[in-house]
This record gives C-alpha cells, sequence and structure tokens, in this order.
C-alpha cells in the first residue's frame, strides 16, 4: 500500500497563521526594545556630560556657557527658533578633554538646512538664563546650576513637552523629554 506523505492545505493555513501571531505580538516588542535602549542611551550619555559639567566646575569655578544657534525655518524649538547649545569658548571638550566628544541626543533626527550641532543635547547654564536672559530665579533653586535636555522618543523640543519629564509608563512613544538637572537626575518641576 502507498501512502502519501504531505501537508494539507488546512494544516499549512494554520501554520501560516500561527506565524502571522507570532511576528504580530514579536514586532512591537522589538519596535518599543528599540525604544528602551535609545531611553537608556540618553540616560548614561546625560550622566557622563553631567560628570563631565560637575568636573569642569571643579577646575573653572564656573560652569561652561552656551551660545544660540538659530534653527531652520518651519522649526517649533526654543526660544524665538533658537536652540541653546555647548559651543563657543569655553568647551568642555578643548582645551582640557572633561569629556572626550560631545555624545548626540539618539532621538534628535536631523533635518535638512539644520547645523550639525543641533543634535547636541541642549545645555541650560541657569546663571546666565537668569542674570541675561530674565529668567525667574525660581528656576535656578529648583533645577540648580544647570539643566541637560533630550528630545525624547516624540523626537520634539517644542514648547508643549518642555517642562514635561519622559515618563515610559505613558507608553514607549509618549510627550516629554529626557532631561537631567544638577539638583535631580529627573526633577519633576513643571514649567
Amino acid at each position: 500500500m502507498l501512502t502519501k506523505k504531505g501537508f494539507t492545505l488546512i494544516e499549512l493555513l494554520i501554520v501560516v497563521a500561527i506565524i502571522a501571531i507570532l511576528a504580530a505580538i514579536a514586532v512591537p516588542n522589538f519596535l518599543e526594545a528599540q525604544t528602551r535602549s535609545k531611553v537608556s542611551r540618553s540616560k548614561a550619555d546625560l550622566r557622563s556630560l553631567a560628570t563631565a559639567l560637575e568636573a569642569y566646575a571643579v577646575d573653572q569655578n564656573a560652569y561652561p556657557t552656551y551660545h544660540y544657534t538659530p534653527l531652520a525655518a518651519g522649526t517649533d524649538h526654543f526660544i524665538g527658533g533658537w536652540l541653546r547649545v555647548f559651543a563657543g569658548y569655553p568647551q568642555i571638550t578643548t582645551p582640557v578633554a572633561f569629556i572626550t566628544s560631545m555624545p548626540f541626543d539618539p532621538f534628535f533626527v536631523l533635518k535638512a538646512n539644520e547645523e550639525p550641532e543641533q543634535r547636541n543635547f541642549v545645555y541650560v547654564n541657569w546663571k546666565i538664563a537668569v542674570e541675561q536672559l530674565g529668567f525667574d530665579p525660581a528656576l535656578r533653586r529648583f533645577y540648580g546650576e544647570w539643566r541637560l535636555i533630550g528630545s525624547g522618543p516624540l523626537q520634539t523640543h517644542n514648547r508643549l513637552s518642555y517642562g514635561i519629564p519622559y515618563d515610559p509608563t505613558n507608553g514607549t512613544i509618549s510627550s516629554g523629554l529626557i532631561w537631567r538637572c544638577q539638583k535631580d537626575s529627573e526633577a519633576k518641576v513643571y514649567w
């Protein structure tokens, strides 16, 4: 007697359906894992920058300054289309390397007509912000002498998300920025 060996059409459809269900479960988890790894990298880079800032302050008796860089037209970032970045004199990378190179914000996507330094984490020196730019002195008391800001999974620095810290319990891709300040690594102060 001859018996035919092989799979029936129903068996093949069941296998394909199982594979599709497993893929539907795996792909979102993979994408969330990528987001979680970028969040971890951002926090680690901010921790390294914080260490470099404190080492700089011990050596120079002041925190680094910053300057404003114009953004491309139509972007909704900070104060009137200008972004604060580490640049100019003095820097924390030269002539003494308090950090070997400036890390880039892993979430920030550089668009056409934007300067590469805009990929840096945003740095605020509160002494300068209060004394020269007229910011509320309470911000300096809340945050300390400096604040570092990354764009977070929504990839934006707009005013609506500026005071909100990123919280993964609101969903992996949720509003808020990844930031660190001198007084608290993730202070929950809004402004």
